[in-house]
């Protein structure tokens, strides 16, 4: 039955989905309720109807709408959600509401000066996480955001990050998307909009009967069956269309009659502007003048502010507003301080209004706008925000507010905002004392948002100062702006210039510039042999204790160790990375990561393991997106390679949906292979498949492909596809030597081309690229890389010298943390000798410890070999340790180790970044496994040996 009271005409079934989200959100289940439609379909009917079931179902409500105006205000709809509970809360309350990492977001709600400096722009997000993980405790909570494609860029990406997170907890999200207009972001919305567990409403238009229903429920008298169906004709059944033209018709006395049948007919698209015209028309011009003003002050306008702009007082402008909510063009709402403000009753409606302004006026309102907002002390990017919509004129003053503005969407953690801010600064233009300073924070803000723009500031920059520390500083971004584009030449000139003309003392800035340039050719740009000439005289230099010299000492490693084989890279990765000191202040630099990957090719995973830890912490606590995207995409990696799977995926997964939230394609190339890889291991071939099928390999760069080659090969070897992994694993070949890529820890393509040739009965050449694999990976002396190699020729090579090199790989890789090829290297060794003895004794042993550790890595196909083997020697696997403290994850040990002190779920969860839900599934699965039932047991239990 249509509920009428509401105004919701022929929508039973939406209607019953909203009572049913908000039902399930009361039982602890959450997620997206989406509802879609053209402007007027009744999307804000449904996310009323939604607030009235929260309200009534005891659920805490809090709205939010995107605004044209304001799409470019930094987290302005979050602070929509969340200042009204701010303000209202006690001391105890808003100090509970920040409780834990959520007061990393204290800076997104400051009015002036939000703090010092730039935030990481993921710390504030997982601060905004944690403040509504705290808002819902004891209450579910319902957050209902209207005109969601208005929503400006970091209030989207706090959603984005948000859902996954909340499917266990009780938080509904209702947005209401209007189709059929640009969206603020076009990337971020649809990772919003595609939730897998999103419901998603699409009203339609209404039929027929139900518009001569409203008509008759609107309009006084009767409403002729003819009248009724050219109102249907003429608004397409759109409910607002229709309440407009009934508003209009009552406004004007015109009846339902036949006759003026022909009065609606052809309204057309621009219906919901003809209509308001038509009542503004009826206003006495100080009505009109307020309606423009609150139209150009944007929604909620505060009539203490749009009086003035209207050139009214207080009495003539209140005049006015009951004019305004007499003729249902805005109404007016209590402020929270006591005054009133003005909001339209529909955008369309403000839309139709704000056309109204001659155009060249419109830029004056706005100018006046934006200086009695600054009088009134409002927030920066509210002055701003008017601004951005007056002309260029030289004004100082209005470089120093954007500028302001700018400084102040940088501190929230939103780049966008402040880039947006400087370019129009950069149009006033600056005066000539103002000019380097903003063209040179443009640029920095411009990295993360538009680089060829960042280049072009930056190089402006460059070339107006002559002081050689200032250069250098500009350079170290620019230099790698311009890799990043593929102006390889252009940034290496940079970096090498800003060197040159830097004095003696200081050296620090110089060895910074020289890691930037190493990195890049390492790993970015193929080919610069004159940076490579340049290594012998690098490693040379003394050791130089500042930023610059332990970035460089990592780049250093990072070549000694990809193109030399040299294990002196070790030792000089350990000695940059030691304290600490590097993580904290470069968290995110190319060079750093560099000595990560020196490392972890070593499988000297205790230094690099305690910095990716320190990285993800910091990232957490200061950092950014891309950051910690890179932190968990290295570490999934140690994960892999230590067999322990489950938390390979849960990292790598991570970083791939924190590079998808930031745009950053790069990180995406190189973790999409590392997901699949682990995916193949725990025996998910078609979803392994899948997901390399989201790297674009044909299209990439080159310097984003090997490891996508190389993950690839393995699946087509796996799937039987033979022929296909031979010509992928010989393409990563080509790929690694215009990288110079010689170790064989970091690209393993020779073990999968030789794995293809014996595969297709071409076991000469498959010996002979495996045996060529050998000598390197003896030099590099990992284990992880020689038990591979040793292992590969043991099997291609047969007989007992195969056998002896099968036996060797096992015990290289016996104490080694490459668990997951020490489980491989034991079942060829138990299947080569169940196949070459009598008995099948010898081979047992081996099996058995196979089977074992490939279950405890969740390696399942690996697992099912060893089994099977073990069963065809004539030996029953032994019971495999599931349970006991030995049979924990390593985040199992660590979440029970941290509840064995007494730690809440929600005091785990934020030590440990993970979600409440995550917190209490590892739980559970350690009670399973300890055979416990209480938290009073862990201690005993984590102790007792198996």
């Amino acid at each position: 039955m249509t509920d009428t009271s509401r105004g919701l005409w022929e929508r039973e079934a939406e209607s019953a989905a909203v009572a049913e989200a908000v039902e399930d959100v009361t039982q602890g289940g959450g997620g997206l309720l989406l509802v879609e439609g053209p402007a007027g379909i009744g999307k804000t009917r449904l996310l009323a109807q939604a607030r009235a079931a929260g309200a009534e179902a005891g659920t805490q409500v809090l709205a939010a709408r995107g605004t044209v105006l304001e799409r470019e205000f930094a987290f302005g709809v979050v602070r929509q959600l969340f200042e009204p509970l701010l303000a209202h809360a006690d001391p105890a309350g808003r100090e509970a509401l920040w409780q834990g990492p959520a007061a990393q977001a204290r800076r997104v709600f400051a009015t002036t000066n939000p703090a010092a400096g730039p935030a990481g722009d993921f710390a504030v997000l997982h601060g905004l996480y944690w403040l509504t993980s705290n808002t819902s405790q004891g209450h579910p909570l319902v957050l209902l955001l209207d005109d969601l494609q208005w929503c400006d860029i970091p209030s989207l990406r706090y959603l984005a990050y948000l859902l996954p997170r909340i499917e266990d907890q009780s938080i509904l999200v209702a947005a209401a998307l209007r189709t059929g207009e640009e969206a603020t972001d076009e990337r971020l919305l649809p990772q919003i909009t595609t939730d897998p567990a999103a419901r998603i409403l699409r009203p339609h238009p209404l039929s027929a009967h139900a518009t001569t229903q409203l008509l008759e429920r609107e309009l006084p008298g009767s409403v002729d069956p003819r009248f009724a169906a050219a109102c249907h004709q003429a608004t397409g059944g759109n409910p607002l269309l229709l309440r407009e033209l009934a508003r209009t018709l009552t406004a004007e006395g015109t009846t339902a009659s036949a006759g003026n049948a022909a009065l609606v007919r052809g309204l057309g698209s621009r219906a919901v502007r003809r209509l308001v015209a038509v009542r503004m028309a009826r206003l006495p011009e100080g009505a009109l003048a307020l309606a423009r003003a609150a139209a150009v002050l944007g929604d909620h306008a505060d009539l203490t502010t749009t009086a003035p702009l209207a050139d009214q007082d207080a009495t003539t402008a209140l005049e006015g507003a009951v004019a305004l909510q007499r003729l249902q063009i805005l109404r007016t709402e209590q402020h929270d301080h006591g005054g009133l403000r003005l909001a339209f009753i529909h955008p369309l409606v403000q839309a139709a209004v704000h056309d109204s302004i001659d155009h060249a006026d419109l830029a004056t309102i706005h100018h006046r706008a934006a200086r009695l907002l600054a009088d009134a002390g409002a927030d920066p990017e509210q002055v701003a925000a008017h601004l951005l919509h007056t002309p260029p004129s030289g004004n100082r003053e209005v470089v120093t507010a954007l500028r302001t503005a700018a400084a102040a969407a940088a501190a929230r953690g939103a780049p966008e905002g402040a880039y947006t801010y400087l370019r129009r600064a950069l149009a006033e233009p600056p005066s000539n004392d103002q000019h380097l300073s903003v063209l040179t924070e443009a640029g920095q803000a411009a990295v993360l948002v538009d680089l060829p723009a960042a280049a072009d500031h930056l190089q402006q920059a460059m070339d107006m100062t002559i002081d050689p520390v200032q250069r250098a500083d500009i350079a170290a971004t620019l230099g790698t702006t311009y890799m990043y584009m593929s102006e390889a030449d252009r940034g290496f000139t940079v970096l090498s210039e800003a060197q040159g003309q830097l004095a003696a003392a200081q050296e620090g800035r110089r060895r910074h510039l020289q890691a930037g340039a190493l990195a890049a050719a390492i790993w970015l740009v193929p080919g610069r042999t004159d940076i490579f000439a340049a290594l012998p005289a690098l490693r040379r230099l003394p050791r130089h204790d500042s930023l610059g010299g332990r970035l460089l000492d990592c780049a250093i490693a990072s070549r000694e160790m990809i193109g030399l084989c040299d294990p002196a890279a070790v030792s000089r990765a350990r000695a940059a990375l030691a304290d600490g000191s590097l993580t904290e202040q470069a968290n995110g630099d190319a060079a750093l990561m560099c000595g990560w990957n020196a490392l972890w090719y070593a499988d000297d995973e205790q230094v690099v393991m305690d910095s990716l830890n320190a990285a993800i912490k910091q990232a957490h606590h200061h950092g950014s997106l891309s950051a910690l995207a890179q932190a968990h995409m290295h570490r999934g990696f140690l994960w892999l390679w230590r067999g322990q799977l489950s938390e390979a995926e849960q990292d790598a997964r991570e970083a791939l949906h924190l590079a998808e939230l930031a745009g950053l394609t790069m990180s995406q190339y190189y973790t999409i292979p590392l997901l699949a890889q682990i995916l193949l291991e725990k025996g998910r071939l078609e979803q392994a498949e899948q997901t390399l099928s989201m790297a674009d390999i044909a299209s990439a760069p080159v310097s984003h492909i090997y490891m996508n080659l190389d993950a690839l090969s393995q699946v087509q070897n796996r799937s039987g596809d033979h022929q296909g992994a031979l010509k992928t694993a010989l393409q990563a070949q080509q790929v690694c030597q215009v990288y110079d890529i010689r170790n064989p820890a970091v690209v393993g393509w020779r073990t999968e081309a030789a794995l293809a040739l014996h595969a297709l009965d071409r076991t000469g050449e498959a010996r002979q690229i495996a045996a060529d694999e050998l000598e390197p990976a003896r030099r590099w002396g990992a284990p992880r890389a020689l038990g591979r190699a040793l292992r590969i020729n043991g099997l291609l090579t047969g007989g007992n010298a195969g056998l002896t090199l099968l036996q060797e790989a096992v015990s290289v890789l016996k104490h080694s943390p490459a668990r997951l090829e020490h489980a491989k290297a034991l079942t060829d060794l138990g299947a080569v000798l169940r196949r070459t003895t009598l008995t099948g004794p010898d081979a047992r042993e081996p099996l058995r410890r196979a089977l074992d550790l490939a279950t405890r890595c969740g390696a399942t196909p690996l697992a099912e070999t060893a089994r099977t083997e073990l069963a065809a020697a004539g030996g029953r696997p032994r019971h495999t340790a599931l349970t006991g403290p030995g049979a924990l994850t390593p985040s199992e040990r660590r979440v029970a180790e941290l509840a064995a002190t007494g730690a809440t779920n929600r005091q785990i969860a934020q030590t440990l970044f993970v979600t409440p839900k995550t917190v209490e599934v590892h739980l559970s699965a350690a009670y399973r496994k300890l055979g416990i039932a209480t938290r009073t047991q862990l201690t005993t239990a984590l102790t007792t040996s198996q």
